[in-house]
C-alpha cells in the first residue's frame, strides 16, 4: 500500500467510524467530507484549523480522535493534553509550572513544562472563551512552537494546531485578527443524515485509539524528561503504538518517518501556471485602489467597486499561503497536477474566518438552501465572479507578463488603459 492509499484509508476510517458529516466540499468529480479532509490534510501539512459548530457537535472529540489516529498516540494522550478555554485559564495551566520543591531548597527556580507542548498535535477547545488579551497566550507560542516562561524556553517542532469555536453567545469573545489569520483554514460540523444519526446516538467506538496505561506512561516519562528530548520520546512511542493500531485496524497506518515523507511530496507539487496567473489576479483584485486601509463603506460610487475589493476585507501573505499548500495537499491527494480547479476548491474554507466579507454580499445569500455557513456559500460566489473576469483578461494577462519581461511599458500601458483592472495598473510599477 502506498502514501496515497494509507491517506485515504485513514480517510474513510475517520468518516466511517470516528465522525459522521456529509460531503460538502467538491472537487472535480470528487465529494469529501471537510471537517474530515483538512483535518487530515493539516495533519500532514503541520497547519492550523478553526472547527465551526454547535453544542455537541462533535467539533473536540472529532479533533482528539483524528489527531490520535493520524499522530499515532493514545487517544488519551491527546486527551491530557487538549488546552480548555475559559476566561481564568492561565499561563500555568498551559504549558508550565515552578518545581516548588527546588524553590523552597534551595532557593532557585526549576521551570516544570506541561504535557501540553509535547504533545504531536495541539487542541484548544473552544478558544472564543479566551478573553482578547489571554488569546496571545495561543498566538505567541501554539501556533510558534516557542515556549516561554520564567525566563526558560523551549524550542520545538511546529505542530499542527486545532481550536474549536461556539457559535457565539453571551460567554464568548471575538478571536482577534492576528489570531484568526494564522489558522490556515477553517470548517463547520456538518449535518447528519437520518442514517448515520443512528451510529451517533448508538455512541461511537474508539477503544481502538485507546490504551490508558501507555498514556500514563507517556505522562509520567514526558513530565520526567520536562524538556526538548521528550518530543523525540514521544515520536518513538508513536512509531510502536502505530503497529498496535495497524493490528487493531487490519491496515497499515502511517508511521511518523512516512508522514514526514508525505509532507515532503506535497511541498515538491508545483502550482500550474494558470493557476499563479489566477491568485495574482484575485489577490489584486482585493486591494481597495482609494487607500490602503479598507473602509466598506467608502464602496458605493466607486469605479472598481465591481471587483472584489468591494467584498473581501484582508486577502494576507498567511492566506496565500495557505491556499497555495492545501491546494497542492488536494492535488497530492487526487493524484492531478495543481490547477484552478483545486484552488477554486480550497479557496473559501482559507478565507471566510479571516478575510472580512462585506456583510451586504452575505446578506444576499441568507435565503438560500445551502449546506454550508453564508460566508462560505457567498466567498463561492465571490470567486466565481472573479474566475469569470479572470477568463476574460487572460489573454491578455499572458500579454502584460510577457511585455513586463521585456521592459514594453508602452504595451503595459495600453493595456491598463484599455482593460481598467488592478492587476494591469500593479505591472505599471515595475
Amino acid at each position: 500500500m502506498d502514501l496515497r492509499d494509507k491517506v485515504l484509508k485513514l480517510y474513510a476510517t475517520v468518516t466511517t467510524k470516528m465522525y459522521f458529516g456529509e460531503d460538502s466540499f467538491f472537487s472535480g468529480r470528487e465529494s469529501y467530507n471537510p471537517l474530515a479532509l483538512f483535518s487530515i490534510l493539516s495533519i500532514l501539512t503541520s497547519r492550523n484549523v478553526l472547527v465551526f459548530g454547535d453544542y455537541g457537535s462533535g467539533k473536540t472529540t472529532s479533533c482528539e480522535r483524528i489527531a490520535s489516529l493520524l499522530k499515532c498516540v493514545p487517544l488519551e494522550f491527546v486527551q491530557a493534553s487538549t488546552i480548555h478555554g475559559h476566561p481564568e485559564q492561565t499561563e500555568e495551566k498551559i504549558k508550565a509550572t515552578l518545581d516548588l520543591g527546588a524553590l523552597e531548597r534551595e532557593g532557585i527556580e526549576v521551570v516544570r513544562w506541561r504535557v501540553t507542548p509535547f504533545c504531536p498535535v495541539t487542541i484548544v477547545d473552544e478558544i472564543n472563551r479566551l478573553p482578547a488579551g489571554k488569546q496571545n497566550l495561543i498566538l505567541n507560542e501554539v501556533d510558534r512552537g516557542i515556549w516561554s516562561y520564567r525566563g526558560a524556553t523551549l524550542f520545538l517542532s511546529k505542530k499542527p494546531l486545532f481550536a474549536t469555536v461556539n457559535y457565539g453567545d453571551e460567554g464568548t469573545s471575538k478571536l482577534i485578527p492576528p489570531l484568526s489569520d494564522r489558522f490556515d483554514v477553517a470548517v463547520e460540523t456538518g449535518r447528519v443524515d437520518a442514517v448515520m444519526r443512528r451510529k451517533v446516538r448508538a455512541g461511537i467506538d474508539d477503544s481502538f485509539l485507546r490504551d490508558r496505561e501507555l498514556a500514563e506512561e507517556m505522562i509520567r516519562n514526558v513530565l520526567e524528561i520536562n524538556g526538548r528530548e521528550a518530543e523525540n520520546y514521544v515520536r518513538e512511542v508513536a512509531e510502536t503504538f502505530a503497529e498496535e493500531l495497524s493490528k487493531r485496524l487490519n491496515f497499515e497506518v502511517l508511521i511518523p518517518e512516512e508522514a514526514d515523507e508525505v509532507r515532503k511530496e506535497i511541498e515538491e507539487v508545483e502550482l500550474l501556471p494558470e493557476a499563479e496567473m489566477f491568485l495574482d489576479y484575485l489577490s489584486q483584485e482585493v486591494y481597495c485602489q482609494m487607500t490602503t486601509k479598507k473602509d466598506f463603506s467608502r464602496c458605493d460610487g466607486c469605479h472598481y467597486s465591481i471587483f472584489a475589493c468591494s467584498d473581501i476585507g484582508i486577502f494576507s501573505g498567511r492566506a496565500e499561503n495557505s491556499i497555495v499548500t492545501f491546494a497542492k495537499a488536494l492535488s497530492w491527494l487526487e493524484e492531478v497536477e495543481c490547477g484552478i480547479q483545486q484552488v477554486k476548491a480550497v479557496l473559501p474554507y482559507c478565507l471566510w474566518h479571516r478575510c472580512g466579507l462585506n456583510q451586504g454580499r452575505v446578506v444576499e445569500v441568507r435565503d438560500i438552501e445551502k449546506n454550508e455557513c453564508d460566508e462560505v456559500h457567498a466567498l463561492k460566489e465571490i470567486i466565481e465572479d472573479v474566475f469569470r473576469r479572470w477568463e476574460e483578461h487572460r489573454d491578455f494577462q499572458i500579454i502584460a507578463y510577457k511585455a513586463l519581461l521585456e521592459g514594453n511599458k508602452e504595451i503595459l500601458e495600453e493595456l491598463c488603459e484599455k482593460i481598467s483592472h488592478p492587476l494591469f495598473k500593479s505591472l505599471l510599477g515595475w
